[in-house]
């Protein structure tokens, strides 16, 4: 089961108490909170300027370490302290944050929370600088730093690891630089460099966000980089690459410290097509929420998702379709060979959106018609929160682990704005 990175830990970074610490670098914004005394004019509610924005990457097969530097300006007459606001991929794990202090690099060290918390409330009060790192929410993290001196600069670093998704011989590598689009100024340079090496050697590489320069040193590395002056970036950066491998792609990274036994990662990645005759036969179900919020074009969608997916079933496969709102409508009550496909194509035509949103039942009837001794996929698709029926997330997952055999696996989907993504990644965990 895939696992989220929780903090039960904060990090406390405590510049002139500490001492300075090893090389690290930081992505985000920051934004500026007023201290005592207050200014005299309203505090602007705005992010600081963005100096200048340096990252560096270095990719083994999979796995990214990505290093940041940044430098802040407050443009206002006062000293402020900011809450300094980052987003990091998923599953990715912080390995240094560091802030810069009269020329010296004052690296983080790791403290429980309140104890945390109560160093950084006794240095502010003393004036002296500080950085509590702590855990805003999923994927996002927050700094909190003061003193950001008036009318001068603050530089923190930031460096974190992710191990990066891959779809057959293709990797994706995803930078927030998005998130630049706020400073008040544009910055004067950034510069994105990434250095990739790859045992089974490179393929394609190719940024569809911006224009890069790709340097090949040879045929398992090749270093990618982007760079401007005076701009206010407003787009991620995007990286793909293709790895040379055989009929399974096989990477493996190990790491020993002195003194201590070491590790290694092993990543597997199947093939993204195989023949025909050596598909393993499976049972689909599809699972659509057709309630009254799926109205319009999120329906119309979700109706050419189900079409797509019964155009690719494999000859031995079997199916189902399952429509919710506040009562369930089945095409069938098992799973249909696909000689049944012509009449599911009719069912889904006419599927019409209306009522409330029964998750816990539909679940339940998907998971009630699964057989075990073949592969059982739900594909599970809704837009909103459980209004009907049982809507505590905890009991709706805990219900779909006791009713789900082993060979279940359930894929969700959020559609729109107002989605539950908590229940959807937890069912997704859960039944993986």
């Amino acid at each position: 089961m895939r696992r989220y990175l929780t903090w039960a830990m904060t990090i406390l970074l405590i510049a002139v108490a500490l001492a300075v610490a090893r090389p690290a670098r930081a992505d985000g914004i920051i934004i500026p909170i007023p201290i005592p005394p207050r200014p005299p004019e309203p505090m602007p509610i705005k992010s600081l300027a963005i100096k200048y924005h340096e990252v560096d990457v270095r990719i083994e097969g999979q796995v990214a370490t990505t290093h940041i530097d940044q430098v802040f300006v407050n443009e206002l007459p006062y000293d402020i302290e900011g809450d300094y606001i980052f987003p990091l991929p998923e599953g990715a794990s912080i390995s240094q944050f560091a802030m810069w202090v009269d020329g010296q690099r004052l690296e983080a060290q790791v403290l429980e929370k309140d104890e945390a918390r109560r160093i950084y409330e006794d240095i502010v009060r003393e004036r002296r600088d500080p950085a509590l790192l702590e855990y805003v929410g999923r994927n996002a993290f927050r700094a909190r730093i003061f003193p950001i001196p008036a009318r001068g600069e603050k530089r923190v670093e930031l460096e974190y690891t992710e191990v990066l998704p891959r779809d057959g011989n293709l990797v994706r590598y995803a930078y927030p630089l998005n998130t630049e689009k706020f400073s008040t100024q544009p910055l004067e340079r950034v510069r994105v460099t990434v250095r990739i090496t790859a045992s089974e050697g490179l393929g394609a590489i190719y940024s569809p966000s911006h224009e890069v320069n790709v340097v090949r040193e040879d045929g398992a590395s090749a270093t990618v980089t982007y760079e401007a002056q005076r701009t206010r970036p407003d787009r991620d950066f995007l990286l793909y690459y293709a790895l040379q491998g055989g009929e399974v792609g096989l990477s493996v990274l190990s790491y020993k410290a002195p003194g201590e036994d070491g590790f290694f990662l092993l990543l597997l990645t199947p093939p993204a097509q195989v023949a025909p005759e050596r598909a393993v036969p499976k049972d689909v179900y599809f699972v659509l929420d057709v309630s009254g919020s799926m109205r319009g074009e999120k329906l119309a969608q979700a109706k050419e998702a189900a079409r797509y997916i019964l155009e690719h079933l494999n000859a031995e496969d079997r199916f189902n379709i399952i429509a919710f709102s506040s009562g369930l409508r089945t095409f069938a009550p098992k799973p249909q060979p696909l000689e049944a496909r012509e009449r599911a194509y009719a069912f889904v035509n006419e599927l019409q959106a209306g009522g409330g949103t029964n998750i816990a039942r539909a679940l339940e009837e998907a998971l009630r018609q699964t057989t075990p001794g073949r592969p059982q996929m739900i594909l599970f698709l809704t837009d909103g929160l459980p209004t009907e029926g049982e809507t505590n997330s905890g009991k709706i997952v805990a219900r779909a682990e006791e009713l789900a055999s082993e060979e279940v696996r359930l894929f969700a989907f959020g559609v729109g704005y107002d989605v539950n993504t908590a229940l959807l990644d937890l069912l997704a965990q859960t039944l993986h």
